[in-house]
């Protein structure tokens, strides 16, 4: 199971460190909460990058939540922000300070404090798993790639992007929502010099001579049956002159078929 340093160091600050550290520092909690997020990726990521330096895991595997509370580092872990920020330690806290509303002040004691949350959070773990400096040093490595995701929006670094503590983190980089867009489907024509298909209107001409044609023969030779075998009714009257010379007319009708 791979292993998720900011919760390790998240478990160091709690709800109840934070209303602590918000009654201590005047500050308000959202305030406080807003500062732990943005100074997580800062101080992980200098710490990443003074993985291969001794004196940096040294102080974390000697570092233990049971020697030490937040509000008072000891001597070991206390002079680790120095160590991977440099001279920008202040200009982190300002930084820091505007992003969430907070005072200077309140943000470079709240980066100690977080520096030695993680520092204390990552010797524990390496105390507990008997880790040397190499053990320690490749756990850290291993949290690379995520440190450049735990930049919260709106927290901007660019002047602080070429430090040292910062290499390789572009934190200078804002971060940018992806729009996926369907692919557009290609449509291969194939076009003769006079025009799209051109015997398409003459094939489509002679086959409605397919069936009209016949059609029409059929109805011919329909009509013909129906006229030469079809019978006519033909009446007849005769006239006749009977013994008492009464004159009397017989009517006949008769059928005979047509010509």
């Amino acid at each position: 199971m791979s292993l998720n340093v900011i919760d390790l160091i998240k478990g160091q600050l709690g709800p109840s460190v934070t209303a602590n550290l918000s009654t201590d520092l005047g500050e308000s909690e959202a305030g406080i909460q807003k500062a732990i997020s943005g100074l997580l990726p800062v101080v992980l990521g200098g710490i990443i990058n003074h993985a291969d330096d001794r004196e940096v895991t040294m102080a974390i595997s000697n570092a233990s939540v049971g020697n030490e509370t937040l509000s008072s580092p000891d001597s070991v872990t206390s002079g680790i922000p120095a160590k991977i920020f440099g001279d920008k330690s202040s200009s982190i806290a300002s930084t820091i300070a505007t992003y969430a509303g907070i005072s200077s002040n309140s943000a470079g004691t709240l980066l100690s404090m977080v520096t030695t949350a993680a520092t204390a959070a990552i010797g524990k773990y390496a105390n507990d798993q008997q880790l040397d400096h190499d053990g320690i040093s490749q756990v850290l490595k291993d949290q690379k790639d995520e440190v450049s995701n735990l930049m919260p929006a709106g927290l901007s670094l660019a002047s602080l992007a070429n430090s040292d503590w910062a290499k390789g983190y572009r934190f200078d980089e804002p971060k940018q929502t992806v729009t996926k867009h369907d692919e557009p489907i290609e449509v291969t024509r194939s076009t003769a010099d006079n025009g799209t298909f051109p015997d398409r209107e003459l094939k489509e001409d002679k086959s409605i001579w397919k069936w009209l044609l016949p059609l029409l023969l059929l109805l011919a030779a329909a009509y013909f049956v129906y006229t030469k075998y079809t019978k006519k009714e033909t009446t007849v009257t005769t006239t006749v002159v009977d013994s008492t010379g009464v004159i009397q007319d017989t009517t006949v009708i008769m059928n005979s078929p047509a010509r």
